[in-house]
């Protein structure tokens, strides 16, 4: 499937809910991929529409969206539970509330990164049209003043003699900068390395770190729901995670309680990326046999404290913004208006 076949968190929380609400009416499976394929999104009618056919052909619901990208680990392994235990319809209820709860977690982070992005991107175009359009304007008349030009005059004429005399080299080299990086960004080792250098950044680090832990936690706490055996849990919150560190955490974990050790004394082991709270509400769970309502718990915990900092970002972020732009226009201002000032300052 090319790319850019994207189907939408929200398209598949509508699938999940709606397939739920026939499979509870007792309408048999292909018919209700039959109903369900009048989709707007081309790409989710067309799994749909395949899928029936498969369905017909005695394959499972969860092998229907096995081979497609839109569809992950999670998102299978809840539906395959629910076919093997019998359960389908309360699992496809979990799952929308998984994906509705990480979804919405996401989307506030993204909005409240909205604000700097916005000023980052306006502050790049404003650098480069100066750089561009307005300095190659400005070089034959300081290039004719008879004063030593300023340093920041002197780096500026040289930044945009740069852009100018090699644009074309500059746009390639662009070009195999983000390609390396994206290449850069698929080998497992940067990634980790990457990983492990923004969790132990101030402000974004610990934001990370408690989206990593709400949304672990969220995912132990409906699987458990689910039925889902502890060990198999694990193994699919450990290929869910977007985070190389906590990936490869998690690969431990499931080493160690497959071997026997609990829990609680395998994620103990890494505390700076399961802090102590986390891990002795763990030990609490498996010592009374209410591990779903401990990770229910620290579920609501730890997406509160997102929502928190989310809330909080702009304010830290904002005056940082505000003084790196300061600095940006104080520099262009100074290279700009200081060779004026010294001419003028000549003439009396």
């Amino acid at each position: 499937m090319p790319l850019f076949q994207k189907i939408s968190t929200q398209d598949k929380v509508d699938l999940i809910r709606n397939l739920s609400l026939l499979v509870k009416s007792g309408a048999p499976i292909d018919q209700s991929f039959e109903i369900l394929s009048d989709q707007p999104n081309p790409f989710l009618k067309k799994v749909l529409m395949e899928g029936k056919k498969k369905i017909e052909k005695g394959v499972s619901i969860s092998d229907v969206f096995s081979n497609n990208r839109n569809f992950d680990e999670v998102f299978i392994s809840f539906i395959r539970a629910g076919e093997e235990s019998g359960t389908l319809s309360k699992n496809l209820d979990y799952l929308a509330d998984w994906l509705e709860g990480k979804n919405t977690l996401e989307k506030e982070i993204s909005s409240a990164t909205l604000y700097p992005k916005i000023i980052i991107v306006l502050a790049a175009i404003l650098g480069l049209g100066l750089t561009v359009l307005v300095l190659p304007k400005m070089l034959p008349i300081f290039s004719t003043l008879d004063v030593t030009l300023p340093f920041t005059t002197r780096i500026l004429l040289f930044v945009s003699n740069l852009v100018i005399d090699n644009s074309l080299l500059l746009v390639l080299g662009l070009i195999v900068l983000g390609l390396s990086f994206f290449f850069l960004s698929k080998v497992k080792k940067i990634r980790l390395y990457a990983f492990r250098a923004l969790l132990r950044t101030p402000v974004i680090g610990p934001l990370m770190k408690d989206y990593q832990l709400a949304i672990i936690a969220q995912l132990i706490a409906v699987l458990l729901r689910s039925g889902t055996p502890i060990n198999k849990i694990l193994e699919i919150v450990r290929d869910s995670v977007t985070n190389s560190e906590y990936r490869e955490a998690l690969d431990e974990v499931v080493i160690r309680v497959r071997k026997g050790t609990s829990l609680y004394e395998s994620i103990k082991k890494k505390p700076l990326l399961f802090p102590g709270l986390f891990a002795s509400v763990v030990a609490v769970g498996e010592e009374t046999g209410s591990l779903g309502e401990s990770f229910e718990y620290l579920a609501r915990f730890f997406t509160a404290r997102v929502k928190e900092k989310t809330a909080k970002l702009p304010t830290v972020i904002e005056p940082m913004l505000l003084i790196l732009i300061g600095i940006f226009v104080a520099f262009i201002a100074s290279a700009i208006i200081m060779p004026i000032y010294e001419v003028t300052k000549g003439l009396y």
